[in-house]
């Protein structure tokens, strides 16, 4: 191997140690963005449970009325 080869092969393997630390930062940065993204208060779920409780409380009124 010439030397422009050496010289080659030691630049690109900088790169790739750059791009490594890079993407092991973007890998930390989206765990801190899922960990801090705020959580949905209304699933489905408790749609459903509101809703069934409503009903309920309809049909028990409707009763004694």
């Amino acid at each position: 191997m010439s030397n422009k080869d050496n010289e080659t092969n030691e630049l690109l393997l900088k790169e790739i140690k750059q791009l490594n630390e890079k993407i092991s930062k973007l890998e930390t940065d989206i765990e801190d963005i899922k960990f801090f993204t705020p959580k949905p208060i209304l699933n489905t779920e408790t749609i459903g449970t509101i809703g069934g409780l409503i009903l309920g409380a309809l049909v028990i009124i409707g009763i004694f009325y």
